[in-house]
């Protein structure tokens, strides 16, 4: 089922012959519409760009592409002079690929959604490498693929870094990956400064790669200084508890769907699934299907933000990780597995 949000657009997508489970019409700020639908399962949201408040205000459609998976968001946009091709690069870098002026455009977008390949001629890079070199500060990215100017501080601690971002990856269900998928994504971003950090461990070691580094919490001051020399600074925060200090732009939290994994977390926390449900959950080692995951989602009323299926940690490229990272905005290029396993939420 589907959800309608409209304003000035609301006689023509009245017209849509699709299936809606619910209609908003008016303006709404986007913390309202987050607010009405962040618990509510939904195929697609056709949002009339006129019924968000501050449009053009793109920290506000950042908090909007954070909150919600973006693939799902139909943007539908009016005459507006200023939706200009920088307008629509600066959404695109948020993750928002499916927009159109044309109601048959809805139409064809919900059964073909876009992506990053379908709309790349609007996405204006060099524009926005300078935009970020003159930002006062770089934004910490929410949900869903950029790098720009927010004061929003709201995924986790705020780092101080200006030109650093640092990501924190913590294992939510036992063993989930976070070790080793910080490894891999550091041997995925040839050419870029990456600095791999693990706390209160040694697994590092395992990998037998000099430029890891292994730091308990205490040593974690001194080593911080060196940050600013490189681009990306991915965390594995273990238990360090540094999630909730203002050390990490933001947080990654792992989560490994097998049942018995499942089984035990729930059973430790019923409530640790609702506890972050507005953070990013990535999947990992994950052999779930897309409807798998719409099923999860559904049942554990949260979205995941990623799905990553098991990788082999030899290998120095894996595509799968290439549009993981073009979700989190990190690279520019994005690019994309029964029976019922979640009873467990249920009461």
């Amino acid at each position: 089922m589907n959800v309608i949000i409209s304003n000035q657009a609301k006689d023509a997508l009245s017209s849509l012959n699709i299936d809606v489970i619910k209609k908003l019409d008016g303006e709404y700020s986007v913390d309202e519409i987050i607010s009405t639908f962040s618990n509510f399962y939904f195929n697609r949201m056709i949002l009339d760009i006129t019924a968000i408040k501050d449009r053009f205000n793109v920290s506000n459609l950042q908090k909007l592409s954070a909150s919600f998976d973006a693939s799902k968001i139909i943007l539908f946009l009016d005459d507006d002079p200023r939706i200009t091709n920088t307008f629509l690069s600066k959404i695109i870098s948020l993750g928002i690929y499916n927009f159109t002026r044309d109601i048959s455009g809805i139409t064809y977008l919900m059964e073909n959604p876009n992506s990053y390949r379908d709309v790349a001629q609007y996405h204006d890079l060099a524009n926005e490498d300078e935009e970020k070199l003159s930002s006062v500060k770089p934004e910490k990215q929410q949900n869903n693929n950029t790098f720009i100017a927010s004061t929003d501080t709201s995924d986790s601690g705020e780092s101080g870094f200006v030109n650093t971002r640092i990501i924190g990856f913590k294992d939510l269900t036992v063993d989930a990956g976070s070790t080793t998928l910080v490894y891999m994504l550091k041997k995925q971003l040839k050419g870029k400064k990456v600095l791999a950090v693990e706390l209160n461990s040694n697994d590092f070691s395992y990998f037998n790669d000099g430029e890891l580094m292994s730091v308990t919490i205490d040593q974690f001051d001194n080593v911080k200084n060196k940050f600013k020399q490189f681009d990306y600074v991915f965390i594995d925060i273990n238990n360090s508890g540094i999630e909730n200090k203002d050390i990490c732009d933001e947080v990654i939290y792992l989560l490994e769907p097998s049942t018995i994994k499942l089984n035990t977390l729930m059973r430790r926390d019923r409530q640790a699934l609702e506890k972050i449900k507005n953070k990013k959950i990535v999947l990992n080692k994950s052999l779930l299907t897309t409807s798998d995951v719409k099923e999860f989602e559904y049942e554990a009323k949260v979205n995941m933000f990623y799905n990553i299926p098991p990788l082999d940690e030899r290998k120095d490229h894996q595509m799968v990780l290439d549009s993981f990272l073009a979700k989190l905005g990190i690279i520019s290029s994005s690019g994309e597995t029964s029976n019922k396993l979640f009873d467990i939420f249920k009461k």
